[in-house]
């Protein structure tokens, strides 16, 4: 038996799936006095642990407890705050930074409970959209704030919001309505930003544009853990609660 092999599997099926799917799968094998068929749905981690099992095969109460185990050491890993450069553009050995676009899609794909995407413009990228709307399958509720289009006010030639509406139907996009001032200048939505169930977030000068996420020179900051992604949250949670922002 390799037990080895079993515990890498364990591994990545919590580092790649949210904390409550792991929970669930190990609610579903803990009675089991011999390893049973997964319900993999596709999914690659799933996929291999189900094979890593049958080659090993302990008590389902062994595996759940190893999936707890494995959950509660990451979540306690996440919970301590972290920073992290994020990156899209010519790369060096200098510094080791990741891409912006694969930060961002496996930052959407943790969230358990809500996402928050601040952007200038934002246009359907097949990546994030699908890592949206999968969020959306687990029931994660997903607020966006947007720039105006031009035709009402704002600052970006097409309608992003729109985009957004099309592309991930359960999202609630906002705008901010803000008037002239005395010289007659509106503010715009310049901030870029995406923050996980409060614990994670990622500041970043990229736009949700295929150019921004994958061309560009862009920079930002994965932070995990600590008190800026909730206070974060919690600003732009406020600025809505008092129709700073409204839905777009």
């Amino acid at each position: 038996m390799d037990r080895a092999l079993l515990w890498r599997a364990v591994a990545d099926v919590v580092r790649g799936l949210p904390a409550l799917h792991v929970e669930r799968l190990a609610r579903s094998v803990e009675d089991a006095p011999a390893p049973k068929a997964l319900a993999t749905g596709g999914h690659g981690v799933l996929t291999d642990l189900d094979r890593a099992w049958r080659a090993c095969p302990v008590s389902g109460d062994v595996l759940a407890g190893a999936l707890r185990g494995a959950a509660a050491t990451v979540a306690d890993l996440r919970a301590r705050e972290s920073a992290e450069l994020v990156w899209t553009g010519p790369t060096t050995s200098a510094v080791p930074v990741r891409q912006t676009d694969t930060v961002l899609v496996q930052l959407l794909g943790e969230a358990a409970r809500e996402i928050l995407v601040v952007s200038f413009v934002a246009h359907a990228v097949p990546s994030v959209v699908d890592a949206l709307n999968a969020a959306v399958l687990r029931g994660v509720e997903i607020t966006v704030v947007l720039e105006r289009s031009a035709a009402t006010g704002g600052r970006v030639n097409g309608d992003s919001v729109e985009r957004i509406r099309r592309a991930v139907p359960s999202a609630r996009p906002h705008v901010w309505a803000d008037e002239p001032d005395g010289s007659g200048f509106r503010g715009a939505v310049h901030a870029k930003c995406v923050v996980v169930d409060g614990v994670s977030c990622l500041i970043t000068s990229a736009n949700l544009t295929s150019a921004a996420l994958g061309r560009n020179m862009e920079l930002g900051v994965l932070l995990r853990g600590g008190r800026l992604p909730k206070r974060l949250a919690d600003h732009f949670r406020a600025l809505i609660e008092r129709r700073v922002l409204e839905p777009g």
